[in-house]
């Protein structure tokens, strides 16, 4: 297996120990270890995808194993919500990896996230040794986006400062990075360098980040935290130019699968709190129901689904640019 150190967590977590045991390898060699592999790839660019937190019951430690059962078949149904916003821009790829269930971020903090994902040695291990396989079996120097959600865009954050540091005759190659329902700070990038922001719809290279809330968000939110980047998922601004429902392209419908057109979500920037808020939805309909980690007034759970298609308009405008 490929040794690396999670030095990069230093400057979130300070003096904190990573726990030194061995870590056994998934066979990513084996398709059945794989949340979706391309029977054949149809697009010039790929997706990597991470999926969220979708572990209900875990072991001991609270933690699924990348074959939980359970985990699997959930985050094939995430899949459908949130990976499938670019199946007609690129190739998918995402792998199982071992994640941790709800009740691990119970009541936590931002801080105490950061020290949690840490402690994930083995879901961490996952992915860079998916990412090793895919690099070298299936992307073939293909331009690729990786996409994240939630527990998923904490790790991906890991692979943006580590592992993509590591390796830069991949990096050079990234489109984008979509890692949403994550906290992106200004701290993050200026220990991060080689990493870029994104500022406006067709930049490449770049990190796309948002999470999105009710003006009237109440209580606990286990992602707040100072200085958080943002860009408005609709007009793909950083000002806080509210972009209007009438202006969304189409919103995913979670239960029927259905696309509503135009979309049903405005989006504005509240700069203060690095958030996107979302006036126009009934807050009690579409909420996320995790009071203990999201408190009242949480959209984290549409993260995807309110702006479907501009996610998927927004992938191909940069993978326009980046192969131009």
């Amino acid at each position: 297996m490929k040794k690396f150190l999670l030095l990069v967590f230093i400057f979130l977590i300070g003096s904190f120990k990573f726990p030194c045991f061995a870590i056994a390898d998934v066979d990513y060699s084996n398709p059945n270890n794989w949340l979706a592999i391309p029977t054949k790839n149809e697009y010039s660019t790929d997706v990597f995808y991470v999926y969220p937190t979708v572990c209900m019951k875990g072991d001991a430690d609270n933690i699924c194993k990348y074959d939980n059962l359970q985990m699997q078949n959930s985050a094939k149904q995430v899949f459908k919500l949130q990976a499938e916003a670019f199946s007609t821009v690129a190739n998918i790829y995402a792998p199982f990896y071992s994640q941790y269930n709800f009740n691990a971020f119970s009541y936590s903090d931002y801080n105490e996230i950061q020290k949690r994902l840490a402690q994930n040695t083995k879901g961490i291990s996952d992915i860079y040794n998916a990412l090793d396989f895919y690099f070298k079996k299936y992307n073939q120097n293909r331009p690729f986006i990786l996409v994240s959600h939630s527990q998923g865009s904490g790790i991906m954050l890991i692979v943006l400062s580590d592992y993509m540091k590591q390796h830069p005759e991949y990096y050079k190659n990234m489109v984008a990075a979509y890692v949403i329902g994550y906290p992106v700070t200004k701290e993050y990038m200026s220990q991060n360098p080689h990493l870029k922001f994104a500022k406006k719809s067709n930049d490449t290279g770049v990190i796309i980040s948002y999470d999105v809330e009710a003006p009237n968000k109440s209580g606990i939110d286990i992602f707040k935290t100072k200085n958080k980047l943002v860009i408005n998922p609709i007009n793909w601004s950083r000002s806080e130019r509210i972009a209007k429902a009438s202006q969304n392209l189409g919103s995913l419908n979670e239960h029927t699968l259905q696309v509503t057109t135009p979309g049903i979500a405005d989006a504005k920037i509240n700069k203060k709190s690095g958030m996107i808020i979302c006036s126009t939805v009934d807050s009690e309909k579409y909420e996320i129901k995790l009071p203990a980690l999201f408190g009242k007034g949480s959209f984290h759970g549409q993260d995807f689904q309110f702006y479907f298609l501009n996610l998927r308009q927004n992938a191909k405008e940069r993978i326009d640019n980046f192969n131009r």
